[in-house]
């Protein structure tokens, strides 16, 4: 995202005056370390929340920014150039055929339930009553549906909390499933396919869902997500029994051309802007004792495989050779006859 200190210093949970001494918002923002150039070109792809955005942007180009949102570009003084989402093409991203065999691998983990299921991301910073209110929901759909089961998963793996407050009561409470906090955004994207309906809290994940064909809706209302996704407002509960007997995948289709778009045109961009940013990087020692010390151990490995099948072609050869086949019986009948005398 494009953000400033407070905003990495929060996501990070350390506090603020470490962020400005390391400069992190300066080396993302712009490419420098310490005043001194450490990336040949930044390129901002998807910025952040318009709430979040308390960097200082008003010296980046067009050429260089690229938002999800007309209010983030707003935001940014209409400097930037408008994409949408790039989640919406994480379809490119994970086949169907990994994501059916890294689902069966988290279900023989006991990691995801067998049968239809229900995926719910929360996030962080929901208050009680929203929680309350959707868990109200999904306990409502689970009774209705013996063979239903709710997978809860988060985002963001630096907030264990996010799950936190969403309980839900009685013997149905066994039907709901936390994805493990080891799980990675693979996972996820395994959980969100298969599922028959996902209930998102955040654009990310709604956008995440809709890319992968999987009915999605957001539980509360966001500017930021795709006007294709449906927002379930009112009663919660009515409406997600509704979204369940109805769910349909999202049409994206008008998003993900905007994306190929705007990705051409960055891609026309780059030589250009790559040939004219020319930066000397300085090398950093332990980086280069580090690789390598990895090459002559990628090395080394390939010397020992190469004299291991020498090793094992010589033996092949003395194994088909007429001594061998001579020898062999010989050598078979003198063990018999000393087990015989044993």
């Amino acid at each position: 995202m494009l953000i400033g200190d407070r905003v990495w210093a929060a996501r990070y949970d350390v506090g603020v005056a470490v962020i400005t001494e390391r400069g992190v918002a300066a080396l993302v923002l712009t490419g420098t370390r310490a005043g001194r150039a450490a990336a040949p070109m930044v390129v901002w792809f998807g910025v952040g929340a318009p709430d979040a955005l308390d960097a200082d942007a008003s010296g980046l180009a067009g050429s260089d920014v690229w938002v999800r949102d007309s209010a983030t570009q707003e935001r940014l003084g209409g400097t930037a150039v408008q994409s949408g989402d790039p989640l919406l093409l994480a379809s490119r991203v994970f086949g169907a055929d990994t994501l059916r065999r890294r689902a069966d691998l988290l279900r023989m983990c006991g990691a995801l339930p067998a049968g239809r299921r229900l995926v719910v991301e929360v996030a962080h910073g929901a208050d009680a009553s929203a929680r309350r209110t959707l868990a109200d929901g999904l306990e409502r759909a689970l009774r209705a549906d013996p063979k239903l089961s709710v997978v809860v998963l988060r985002l963001d793996p630096a907030r264990p909390d996010a799950a936190a407050g969403l309980e839900i009561a009685g013997l149905v409470a066994e039907r709901v499933h936390h994805l493990p906090v080891w799980t990675g955004v693979d996972d996820i994207a395994a959980a969100m396919s298969g599922a028959g309906a996902v209930l998102a809290s955040t654009p990310a994940g709604a956008h995440l869902a809709a890319a992968l064909g999987a009915p999605v809706a957001l539980v509360a209302a966001e500017p930021r997500s795709s006007p294709a996704i449906a927002v379930l407002a009112g009663d919660a509960a009515s409406a997600i029994e509704t979204f369940l007997h109805d769910a349909q995948p999202a049409d994206i289709g008008e998003a993900v051309h905007t994306l190929d778009a705007a990705f051409a045109e960055l891609a026309e961009r780059l030589p250009r802007l790559a040939g004219t940013a020319s930066v000397a990087t300085q090398t950093d020692p332990v980086e280069s004792a580090l690789t390598i010390l990895q090459q002559r151990l990628v090395d080394e490995r390939t010397a020992l495989q190469a004299e291991l099948s020498r090793i094992q072609a010589e033996l092949e050869h003395l194994q088909a050779s007429p001594e061998h086949r001579i020898a062999r019986p010989l050598r078979e009948g003198y063990q018999r006859w000393q087990r015989r005398r044993t």
